[in-house]
């Protein structure tokens, strides 16, 4: 029997292969859990407070075969009935060892349930393929979850690499940007230097011939003044 996905298709507006879908749109549920119980005893089970849930796990509650904790009972409840016995052909014979297997995967549903695709990170993978290949390794039937685990993988590096490519579509325009202000900066240098040049060309001809002028008069007024008594002409 094909089984449905815990979480909707992530990634593509039909749910395959397609056009990829805006983090906006990409939403993590688990809508088989809401058919199970109802929405409010979900975000109650979300919400209880630390001292409540260290009480819970004082007890155990029967789920078929396997004794749980309370917190988790629900969420295992839905998995069999969507799954069905997950854990029929564990390698583990002791329920000792056998129920914290269990819980993990009851625990990972339930950190999917209540994360934000944007809130979702590379750790919160990491340790949900952890529990996941443990899953595995003692044969519990979890391909289901691993299915959804690589459909997030797949989008989350999607959202990464479109992000990426924002990010540096961002710094090509900001260095075409200031690459165009220097140019007109060395524009208006250059034009300030040319004005310079004529104007230093201009003051330096001026300059030659002052210096022309004034070497002449000089000369002139030597030569008159050598061979005279400098009160000549006077009385």
């Amino acid at each position: 029997m094909e089984m449905e996905h815990l979480v909707s298709q992530c990634g593509y507006e039909d749910g395959g292969i397609g056009t990829p879908i805006g983090p906006q749109n990409l939403v993590i549920d688990v809508p088989f859990l809401s058919k199970v119980y109802p929405s409010d005893d979900i975000s109650n089970m979300a919400g209880s407070s630390g001292n409540a849930a260290a009480a819970e796990d004082t007890k155990r509650v029967k789920v078929g075969s396997y004794s749980v904790s309370p917190s988790l009972s629900m969420t295992l409840q839905a998995i069999i009935k969507k799954h069905g016995d997950i854990a029929k052909d564990c390698q583990l014979e002791s329920d000792y060892m056998r129920t914290p297997v269990l819980e993990g995967i009851c625990k990972v549903v339930q950190d999917l349930q209540n994360i934000q695709f944007r809130e979702l990170k590379q750790h919160h993978l990491k340790s949900f393929y952890s529990a996941v290949k443990d899953a595995e390794r003692v044969n519990l039937n979890v391909n289901w979850l691993h299915q959804r685990l690589d459909e997030l993988v797949h989008a989350v590096n999607s959202i990464n690499l479109n992000d990426s490519k924002r990010r540096r579509t961002q710094s090509l325009e900001s260095l075409k940007k200031a690459l165009d202000s220097k140019r007109v900066e060395m524009e208006e240098i250059q034009t300030k230097i040319q004005e310079l040049e004529v104007q230093l060309a201009s003051e330096t001809l001026e300059e030659e011939i002052l210096n022309i002028t004034v070497t002449d008069i000089n000369t002139s007024n030597f030569e008159s003044c050598e061979h005279k008594r400098l009160t000549d002409g006077l009385l």
